[in-house]
């Protein structure tokens, strides 16, 4: 005959088992959650945490007339220009529009590296001018539009060739060119699509 004492160890067991499951998953979720928040640093508005004071004035700020308005365009008229010419240069792929760095990389092994949370954190929010993507939305290019007023700004500049160092890093497909004066599309293509062939 089973002891009845043994059902209650293995009960007591399994909750304890139970009940450290549930804890280290909190713990990690917390500390994953303190890593995206020092990644993102406080650029952003961060949906969890928010006190009811901070709901309570965006709310208040989102009702007030006048307070937002759209803006004209979403892309300049030179941009537009260079969003069509890519389009007509790949109709079989998607074209998308001022990406976010964040939408492009992830952080890999960062345990305890702030330094590098915090260079990305610097260029997460620098956008790209365009992003080519293939029918399943794996990304093929990344293609910038030669601004030049960033050679004349020191802080700007800066920024820029970190973004393309984190680019080149991640191994993407980078290139640019000026709007006034773009590649053919047939150079445009080979430059997208077959960019193993090219010498860096």
């Amino acid at each position: 005959m089973d002891n009845p004492g043994n059902g209650v160890w293995l009960f007591t067991f399994l909750l304890i088992v139970f009940a450290v499951i549930v804890i280290t998953g909190f713990i990690r979720r917390d500390k994953q959650a303190k890593k995206f928040r020092a990644m993102i640093g406080a650029d952003t508005v961060s949906l969890p945490g928010w006190t009811e004071g901070e709901t309570t004035r965006l709310l208040s700020s989102a009702e007030q007339p006048g307070f937002y308005m759209m803006r004209p365009r979403f892309l300049s008229k030179l941009e537009t220009i260079a969003y069509q010419y890519l389009k007509h240069a790949f109709p079989q792929h998607e074209v998308l529009a001022r990406v976010r760095m964040i939408d492009l990389l992830q952080l890999a092994g960062i345990e305890g590296d702030e330094m590098r949370i915090e260079a990305f954190r610097r260029i997460a929010f620098l956008d790209v001018s365009f992003v080519i993507c293939d029918g399943d939305m794996v990304i093929i290019a990344i293609v910038d539009l030669e601004d030049p007023a960033i050679v004349t700004d020191t802080d700007r500049m800066r920024l820029h060739k970190a973004k393309q160092a984190a680019l080149k890093t991640a191994g993407a497909n980078y290139l640019s060119f000026d709007p006034l004066h773009p590649p053919t599309e047939e150079e445009l293509r080979h430059l997208v699509l077959a960019p193993k062939t090219l010498i860096a």
